[in-house]
């Protein structure tokens, strides 16, 4: 997790690491990323971590929780693999809440998406120069009991950026009416 100004965001200490984040959008609210005083998000920080093997953060944004964890289990050629999870509850009415999970290499590797159904992003398998050859797996979500969910829908970005500082306003750019989802029967 060391990456400032950021929600949720994972990477190593190396400044050629992989980037990982999490961005989210509640319907008719702002695309929060960056933490920002004025942001309207009432709290959030780290409710337990380690500095380097596990973590337990509450983020608390308008009737939205959001829950991230992470783990890092150690061994392997570079230090370990690391999981994270992230958890949605609705404190009131439930909008509908979308999640963005971003993968970026900084320009020091490759990234291609591994698509399920030609659907559903599945992984993402890539190229780092310090990694070497590795792969993000994305489990589909499930309920509190682990069932699927009634109601999801999948889309994924591929794109370049110039810098990380301009991630957020390349996904907000991307945002359009076809992305938005509509369950049936709404």
């Amino acid at each position: 997790t060391y990456r400032p100004h950021v929600y949720f965001g994972m990477k190593t200490r190396s400044p050629r690491s992989v980037v990982t984040g999490l961005m989210w959008l509640q319907h008719g609210g702002n695309l929060r990323h960056t933490s920002d005083q004025n942001d309207g998000v009432s709290r959030y920080g780290w409710l337990m971590h380690d500095g380097e093997n596990f973590g337990v953060q509450e983020i608390r944004d308008e009737g939205l929780v959001l829950r991230t964890e992470f783990v890092k289990q150690p061994g392997g050629d570079h230090g370990g693999d690391w999981s994270w999870r992230v958890t949605v509850k609705m404190e009131g009415p439930a909008p509908l809440v979308s999640l963005f999970f971003y993968v970026a290499t900084d320009g020091q590797g490759t990234l291609r998406p591994v698509l399920e159904n030609g659907t559903r992003l599945a992984a993402v398998a890539g190229t780092a120069e310090e990694l070497g050859d590795f792969t993000l797996t994305f489990l589909p979500p499930t309920g509190e009991g682990g069932e699927g969910h009634k109601y999801a829908s999948y889309n994924f970005l591929a794109a370049g950026v110039p810098g990380l500082h301009r991630l957020t306003n390349l996904v907000r750019q991307s945002l359009r009416e076809s992305s938005v989802f509509s369950p049936p029967g709404r």
